[in-house]
């Protein structure tokens, strides 16, 4: 089957996602705890951005937004947690807007998953199981975790420098150029963390020589 690109009117509601969530971390204390491990300065600076910055930012276009589609623990008991007491939300606000995204990402994941993977760097695995789900029980699974939506990529503060710098320039060309190369690396390059979890585990783990003392 032939893949779909993305349409024009998937874009907007990337760009309606991501300012409304930039408007929240300006103005909604509460949201700003989605941002992980984003170091202080960037942190000031993506929660001081002026409206013109929150537009010239929020046209990136891939959710700045998480849904932490790569925790596949997290979704594993998301998805089978079915009859937990919903945890109240940390705000209305931030509420509705996980309430918007979850309802985005599972119509994109029914409709064309490969502009949900573009978007959102989600494996097809993830786009599979969200697709399953009727929106109602995705909605409904989903409210136990406040904490669901985070900062896309918070540890990586070579990423966020460049667009909270180049990101937000007046100069449209440097600003799409920003725009585009971090697309390119939410694609292509792997989670800073990601590595470095590994590489804890596998010392914690230390396989070869558990056998080597036996």
């Amino acid at each position: 089957m032939p893949l779909r690109g993305p349409l024009a009117v998937d874009y907007r509601n990337v760009e309606a996602l991501n300012r409304a969530y930039l408007g929240l971390l300006r103005s909604n204390t509460a949201a700003r705890a989605s941002l992980g491990e984003l170091s202080a300065s960037l942190r000031h600076r993506i929660t001081s951005l002026t409206r013109h910055q929150v537009e010239r930012l929020g046209a990136t276009p891939f959710l700045l937004l998480s849904l932490r589609e790569r925790d596949d623990r997290l979704w594993d008991q998301l998805l089978c947690g079915a009859g937990e007491l919903p945890v109240g939300p940390l705000s209305e606000d931030l509420d509705r807007l996980r309430a918007a995204a979850l309802g985005f990402v599972w119509q994109l994941a029914r409709q064309n998953p490969y502009t949900l993977r573009l978007t959102c760097g989600a494996s097809l695995h993830w786009c599979e199981r969200i697709a399953e789900r009727t929106l109602f029980d995705l909605l409904a699974a989903a409210a136990p975790y406040p904490d669901l939506l985070v900062l896309r990529r918070d540890d990586d503060h070579e990423l966020w420098h460049k667009l909270l710098v180049d990101g937000i320039s007046r100069n449209t060309a440097v600003c799409r150029a920003a725009h585009m190369s971090a697309l390119q690396t939410v694609l292509t390059r792997q989670a800073v963390s990601a590595p470095r979890r590994w590489a804890v585990a596998a010392c914690r783990t230390r396989p070869g020589l558990q056998v080597a003392d036996e």
